[in-house]
């Protein structure tokens, strides 16, 4: 695990996929994974995730993969914009867990899956970095936010699994290169290891 500390004090974490997926694991409760995973695994906006209900989940055209709507979606600017919607990849087990959910709950398919406050969900996200750092004996956890969530995303599809950066900014809702250029800019430790441990010096 990766931190920068920025000039007002927060902190960036860049975790790879195992220790982002301590999180999940530490999360207390149903909803509290789901909504980590949907940042951590979909690439959602904290904010993304208040507006996620049933019927924004569909079956791609293959039967096999699918997809979630995403609305209120930012602009460039960062401003929430009404009726900006994209379309993102939901992993299959992301799919099933959230499935599991709506029908243990009786959630109805125009029912937020999240029906919380934007701090509650950092809340969550700061409790699971609590657990993961006490399960793991990393404190670097402790810094992990929300957002180090969507960083993780993007990272790990840019960097790890080298997908297209114009994929990622069409599922991250990114509609600017040098929004996500910090991302692909980003090795893990894993990657340096790999790529310098044969150079001669």
């Amino acid at each position: 695990m990766r931190t920068e500390r920025n000039r007002d004090g927060s902190w960036n974490v860049w975790m790879s996929r195992e220790e982002y997926q301590s999180l999940p694991r530490a999360a207390g409760s149903f909803q509290h994974e789901i909504a980590i995973r949907l940042m951590g695994d979909c690439g959602l906006r904290v904010g993304e995730v208040l507006d996620v209900e049933p019927r924004h989940i569909s079956r791609m055209t293959d039967g096999r993969h699918y997809e979630l709507e995403v609305v209120g979606g930012k602009d460039t600017t960062g401003e929430f914009v009404d009726g900006k919607q994209r379309e993102t990849w939901l992993p299959v087990d992301v799919e099933a867990t959230i499935n599991r959910y709506v029908q243990t709950e009786e959630i109805a398919r125009d029912e937020s899956l999240v029906d919380v406050t934007k701090r509650t969900v950092q809340n969550w996200v700061e409790k699971a970095a609590v657990g993961a750092a006490e399960e793991s004996g990393d404190s670097d956890f402790e810094r992990v936010s929300t957002h180090d969530l969507r960083r993780c995303w993007a990272n790990h599809l840019l960097v790890e699994e080298h997908v297209s950066p114009r994929i990622v900014m069409a599922l991250g809702g990114w509609s600017s290169y040098d929004a996500i250029e910090p991302y692909l800019a980003a090795p893990t430790e894993e990657n340096i290891i790999d790529s310098m441990s044969g150079v001669a010096l």
